[in-house]
């Protein structure tokens, strides 16, 4: 049975939840979710703010009525009420200065996920640490991020919280940041640890930290009436002047009562937007991972332990939403986390009470283990003083249809945005294949650009020489001899390790200065160029870092999904599936076969003819740009139809598999790794 858009719609959903029959951690069905999500907290804000104002007017109504009646001149026939004209002047006062507070708000934060890190005092862990722990941290994200087919988020480390709490934060991709405390590498083990950044990853890939980001903007402004009555309270006066003291007194006393409910509002609002979305994130994590034990594992910690998730030299308010738990301590109504045992029964798993006890009993004195590495042992190498009795813990079973290898269209696009364990552990086996030297390279802001440029003319080439004259012309001879250098081994890198060594490379370019990044990108272009065509492979390459080089210079900026729809961008669907029915097949019935079933299964309605632009390189830049404008539902159509043209003659090579990846990558679409079928 043929399923179109308007098929695919119908199966819509009620507000905030994918489309039924779906899982409620669908990739597409959570984009399109936490775009309905950004509404409703724009709604809620401004509830908030119509709250915070309309108590600040009655407060300043009341005020001038017992002012008027406390020295008498209501009885000389003043009026004790304020004019409703200077009501709705200071009113239009103070949303102005509300709004203004929350867009400064919103501008600090438009680099991203480093600011947020750098505000709360966060330490950065270089990628080429020598710290062996954190090393390990490392080691788990960057696992994590090849796994989900994302560029790796930049570390941090809170490191003087001993609580287990993690978050992750930035616009998108490009400017992710994730940072742990302390307390979760003394604490956790590696299966709990990566079950705590899965949960994070699921953040990032899903787009909540946009929606968490801007929410801290937005709070600012709905906070600011409650902060300036505290200042006001905590300003030092002239003694003498104890009119002027009463009257500061009285305003800091007012503008406090009323902005705390301005702050309850905001921890409402934060609530209502990340209690649902923790769920899901949790969710996500174990299918991550496919193991409950883990993430569970962490949250019986936070259960257990005396510094449970706390964070006690941190301002919690602003970043509350974003933590794995809970950062303060908070009633239930205004906690922004559901209670640890509702997350833990709603992954599947028995809470009881007895299981705490022997958690927080074996860990009354943790002791540095004398194996490291072992399981139950924390990342930092601390094992319980008294080893925890064993109980039954469920493992989800991985089903075969979760294994990352083609089978058919719709199961390769489920696995958008949720690579699972098969995958997972893929990625782990690819990181250890990268050799070292290109690893290290990745990690170095020396060396980044020289690795980007040699995966650009790593395959065999007779213009070689002319194209490293050319990275002499543009970058200087030492970039020629640092490209040379990686030259050899980036040409033996087997297909499937190219995209995840320049996922750990990205994030390197991003510290580049304003006038490199250009001149990269130009020589790359170049590159590619230099023997008279541009390989799909080639282009996409190209296409994929300046995307992200684009973004990471506007985090704020990027977008990962819009209005469109693909019925309107059917032309430009069609001719990127001929593009790539032309590339997987020499046989032109073959190709047009393929590019047939791909269109049909859609679009059936789609009205077009098969046909391939001789000089697709010049349309395929605005093409994909547009394409990348779809709605989230509507993308998860192009990339089942692009699935349906690689999958059309039952085989797949690695070559086509990781061009199908990077034509994903370019719409935004994180296609996890998976295995060729030849």
């Amino acid at each position: 049975m043929r399923i179109g858009v308007q098929g695919k719609l119908s199966m819509s959903a009620q507000f905030g939840g994918p489309p039924s029959g779906r899982s409620p951690t669908d990739f597409f069905g959570r984009q399109d979710s936490a775009q309905r999500a950004t509404r409703r907290m724009l709604v809620l804000f401004a509830v908030a703010v119509a709250s915070v104002v309309a108590m600040l007017l009655g407060a300043l109504a009341l005020g001038k009525y017992a002012f008027m009646h406390f020295y008498g001149l209501a009885y000389f026939g003043y009026s004790p009420w304020p004019h409703a004209r200077t009501l709705i002047c200071v009113g239009a006062v103070i949303v102005a200065v509300m709004a203004w507070v929350s867009w400064s708000r919103i501008r600090e934060l438009a680099d991203g996920g480093r600011v947020v890190m750098q505000g709360i005092g966060a330490l950065e862990i270089a990628p080429d640490t020598t710290d062996p722990v954190h090393r390990r941290l490392n080691n788990i994200v960057q696992e994590m991020a090849i796994a989900a087919s994302v560029p790796v988020p930049d570390v941090f480390l809170l490191e003087h919280e001993a609580g287990i709490n993690a978050f992750a934060a930035g616009h998108g991709t490009a400017d992710a940041a994730i940072c742990v405390t302390n307390g979760c590498l003394e604490k956790l083990a590696r299966d709990e640890l990566q079950g705590v950044i899965a949960h994070e990853f699921s953040h990032i890939v899903h787009g909540d930290m946009r929606l968490n980001i801007r929410l801290v903007g937005l709070l600012a402004g709905v906070v600011f009436v409650a902060s300036t009555g505290r200042s006001l309270l905590a300003g030092n006066s002239d003694g003498n002047r104890r009119g002027y003291v009463l009257g500061q007194i009285s305003l800091g006393l007012m503008m406090l009562c009323v902005g705390s409910i301005g702050h309850l509002a905001g921890r409402l609002v934060q609530a209502a937007v990340s209690r649902s979305r923790e769920f899901l994130a949790d969710a996500a994590a174990v299918q991550f991972t496919r193991e409950q034990l883990g993430i569970v594992g962490a949250l019986r910690k936070i259960q257990a332990l005396a510094e449970g998730s706390q964070l006690n030299n941190v301002d919690s308010n602003e970043i509350a939403h974003m933590l794995f738990g809970e950062g303060g301590r908070w009633s239930r109504l205004l906690a922004a986390h559901p209670p640890v045992p509702t997350r833990i029964r709603a992954l599947g798993m028995p809470y009881r009470e007895q299981d705490i006890k022997h958690v927080s009993e074996a860990w009354q004195e943790p002791v540095q283990a004398t194996d490291p590495d072992g399981r139950g042992v924390s990342i930092a190498g601390f094992a319980p003083a008294t080893s925890v009795p064993p109980t039954v813990h469920a493992r989800a079973e991985v089903p075969a249809a979760d294994v990352p290898r083609v089978a058919t269209p719709s199961m390769l696009t489920a696995s958008v945005g949720h690579p699972g364990e098969a995958a997972t552990t893929a990625a782990g086996n690819l990181l250890q294949a990268i050799p070292a030297a290109l690893r290290d390279a990745a990690a170095s802001l020396d060396d980044a650009p020289a690795l980007v440029l040699s995966l650009t003319i790593a395959t065999p080439s007779a213009q070689r020489a002319t194209q490293l004259q050319r990275i002499e012309q543009d970058q200087g001879t030492a970039m020629r001899a640092r490209v040379e250098t990686l030259l050899d081994a980036a040409g033996q890198l087997a297909p499937m390790a190219r995209l995840p060594l320049l996922q750990l490379a990205l994030p390197r370019l991003r510290r580049l200065p304003p006038a490199q990044a250009p001149t990269l990108l130009q020589t790359m272009d170049a590159l590619v160029r230099i023997d008279g065509g541009v390989d799909l492979y080639e282009y996409c390459l190209v296409r994929m870092v300046r995307i992200y080089l684009d973004e990471a210079a506007r985090p704020a900026g990027a977008s990962t999904a819009g209005p469109g729809r693909l019925f309107d961008q059917r032309a430009d669907f069609a001719t990127l599936c001929a593009i790539l029915a032309g590339r997987g097949s020499d046989d032109g019935v073959a190709a047009r076969r393929a590019w047939q079933q791909a269109m049909d299964q859609v679009l059936p309605d789609h009205g077009l003819d098969y046909a391939v632009a001789p000089a697709w390189q010049t349309s395929l830049d605005p093409l994909l740009q547009r394409l990348d404008g779809l709605r989230p539902i509507d993308k998860e159509l192009a990339v089942e139809g692009l699935a349906t043209v690689v999958l059309a003659d039952g085989r797949v090579t690695i070559e086509e598999a990781e061009l199908l990846r990077l034509i994903c990558a370019c719409l935004h679409c994180p296609l996890p790794p998976f295995l060729a079928t030849t």
